[in-house]
């Protein structure tokens, strides 16, 4: 798998509806299970940096696939970034699968197929059409270990996924990485669809 795309999109799942509502009622919050592998600060920081993060215990159903395109960077991880923000990368294609309730099955690839995942369960946040998708991933890049989580989010619609998004942290390391091939650690990109709409197509 190329760091350097998976740094630029996989997939995980975010969104965040706020509202009026009480902390007890479905539409509010994260649940236990995404609270343990998400820190409250990776969630400021991704919200910081644009992504949306749509809580609450009743996600819709997201069953599908659907091609992202363009797929642009929305947000760098710092200053510090030699990718720069509105930069476009291939077409990406997210399977989601076997949904039930607040896990979901995730298969992506990218245009040229040079990276893939396969039968990765998420964990769903979301209500109404809004939802968010937490993936852990783990690979390898140059001899360099890693482990990074992916947050995904959107809104489904008739015709795909309205404002999808795809946040990416790095959360661990290990090897020489001295030339800073991956993205530091507990630092993240942005990427979204860049005309906004993440079409459902037939075929993966």
């Amino acid at each position: 798998m190329k760091i350097c795309l998976h740094f630029l999109h996989i997939a995980l799942l975010i969104s965040l509806v706020v509202g009026c509502k009480k902390d007890n009622e479905p539409t509010s919050g994260l649940s236990a299970k995404i609270q343990n592998i998400v820190p409250q600060a990776t969630l400021d920081d991704l919200k910081t940096k644009g992504l949306v993060i749509n809580q609450g215990s009743q996600p819709p159903n997201i069953e599908g696939v659907f091609e992202v395109s363009p797929y642009r960077l929305l947000s760098q991880y710092s200053d510090k970034d030699n990718f720069q923000k509105g930069r476009v990368i291939g077409n990406y294609k997210y399977r989601f699968y076997q949904q039930q309730g607040d896990v979901v099955q995730v298969d992506y690839k990218n245009a040229s197929g040079s990276e893939t995942g396969t039968g990765k369960g998420a964990l769903l946040a979301g209500s109404g059409n809004k939802f968010t998708l937490f993936l852990e991933t783990a690979g390898t890049d140059s001899g360099i270990s890693f482990k990074a989580l992916d947050v995904v989010s959107g809104e489904i619609g008739p015709d795909g996924i309205l404002n999808f998004q795809i946040g990416l942290t790095m959360t661990q390391k290990t090897g020489d990485d001295k030339n800073t091939r991956l993205i530091p650690i507990n630092q993240a990109r942005i990427w979204e669809d860049g005309d906004q709409l993440a079409k459902k197509v037939t075929t993966y």
